[in-house]
């Protein structure tokens, strides 16, 4: 291996998906690098020296590298930190109540309740109530003005039939007095029952349905009666 193979290799290590593989493989071909450029020096042509542009660029070169692995390794020890931070917060959220961006309710006792904000004025105003098969089972249309809006669904289907509880999705599609959609914002509120890890942003299960750490916008204990 010469001293161009050397650093070929340091900047492939730079390549690499983890900062502590990188930072090994840097190691070892930096001590090869040294070694090289001692053994060649000692050996060099009195009369004809080595370039030194050469390995000066190469030394150069190494040492961003380097800095670059360390930076990646700062970035994920960042990184850790902050998926251990939301673990734990999420965690934490466990048995309260929160309200958070999501489109599932509870049904139970023949009440199921959404709020849905809207950029503007929406005359033409359409909501559904979908079921956990993906079924619209009540339809209403209705003029919503600009802001925050509640809907309470007493668990009726169009037909007036009464449906059995469990959770169920609301969709709201908004139009403007010019036929323009208008953009919508549905939340949902309820306990966290469940909570999965697995993933960089924790899911929530609320009201049935999961919602994901990062929509939280408010939590708080559930009131008790005395």
């Amino acid at each position: 291996m010469d001293i161009a193979s050397a650093s070929a290799a340091v900047q492939a290590a730079a390549n690499g998906t983890k900062s502590s593989s990188a930072s090994a493989a840097l190691t070892g071909n930096f001590d090869t690098f040294l070694t090289l450029l001692t053994t060649q020096l000692q050996h060099q042509d009195p009369t004809n020296p080595m370039n030194s542009d050469q390995f000066t660029q190469q030394l150069v070169q190494m040492s961003g590298v380097e800095q670059s692995i360390q930076t990646n390794k700062n970035l994920e020890t960042l990184i850790t930190a902050t998926l251990i931070q939301n673990s734990s917060m999420a965690v934490s959220l466990l048995g309260q109540e929160v309200t958070g961006s999501g489109t599932g309710a509870l049904l139970a006792d023949g009440e199921a309740n959404w709020t849905f904000t809207l950029a503007e004025d929406a005359p033409d105003t359409t909501l559904q109530v979908i079921n956990s098969d993906g079924a619209a089972v009540f339809t209403k249309k209705l003029d919503a003005s600009k802001g925050s809006n509640q809907f309470a669904w007493d668990g009726k289907d169009s037909n007036g039939n009464d449906l059995p509880d469990g959770t169920y999705f609301l969709k709201v599609t908004a139009n403007d007095a010019e036929g323009e959609p208008v953009a919508v914002d549905t939340r949902t509120q309820g306990i966290v029952t469940e909570i999965d890890l697995s993933t960089t942003d924790p899911l929530l299960t609320v009201n049935g349905a999961q919602i994901r750490y990062s929509q939280v916008v408010s939590a708080k204990y559930p009131e008790t009666e005395i």
